[in-house]
Formats: C-alpha cells, sequence, structure tokens
C-alpha cells in the first residue's frame, strides 16, 4: 500500500514540475519609424497605416502620417503586412486591404522603415 502511495505521490509530483515551466518570452517591441512614399514620389501624408502581425508574438501598430509621411510606432521585430485604412484615391488599390504580398521585415537594428507605394 505504501509503494502504490509513493509511486502515486511520485507522478503527481513530476506532472506539476512539467506544467510549471515558463513559456517563452515575448520579443521587446522597439520604437519605429515608418515612413511612406507615394507612387508619385511625394510623401504619404495623413494616411493611417495598419502594421499588421504576422504571428501571435507580435503585436499591431500603425497610426496617422504626418505631412513628411512618417508615423511612430511601436512594433515587436518580426515579418507585418500592411495596409489603410480608409485610403484616398491616390492610394493604389492593392494597398486597401491586408495582403501578404505587401510585407515588410521589422529587425530590432533598424528602427527606420520605409514604405515605398507602387502603381
Amino acid at each position: 500500500m505504501r509503494t502504490r502511495l509513493v509511486a502515486g505521490l511520485g507522478c503527481w509530483a513530476v506532472l506539476l514540475a512539467g506544467c510549471s515551466s515558463t513559456p517563452p518570452a515575448k520579443p521587446e517591441p522597439i520604437e519605429a519609424t515608418v515612413t511612406v512614399t507615394m507612387p508619385n514620389g511625394q510623401a504619404g501624408r495623413d494616411l493611417q497605416l495598419m502594421m499588421l502581425p504576422t504571428s501571435s508574438a507580435q503585436i499591431q501598430g500603425g497610426g496617422k502620417t504626418d505631412a513628411k509621411g512618417t508615423v511612430k510606432t511601436k512594433l515587436t521585430p518580426g515579418k507585418y503586412t500592411f495596409a489603410f485604412d480608409t485610403p484616398p484615391a491616390s492610394v493604389p488599390k492593392k494597398y486597401h486591404t491586408n495582403d501578404a504580398a505587401n510585407s515588410i521585415d521589422v529587425t530590432a537594428a533598424d528602427t527606420n522603415i520605409v514604405i515605398k507605394l507602387a502603381n
């Protein structure tokens, strides 16, 4: 009887030890400056940029671009797709919705991201 009790407690301890592991840490977000250039070379000003993560370890970013076509946002390193919310007619249609073809890689080493729109 004692042997079964000790064996049962030993199995329970192993199960608890296996369940108490710490999940992997998510990467820290970085402050990134994103610059949008229109197909005509002009700054993409007053656009609502959405930076959409491709992994659950990342965070969504974006914001409204200023007169120089830039927006500061926090992003977690990794691959992102981008789109524009309620874009004006000057933004080509392929950037109106989230599409894997419109993607960029964000790294902690390069916090200045340039998005050049093409027709």
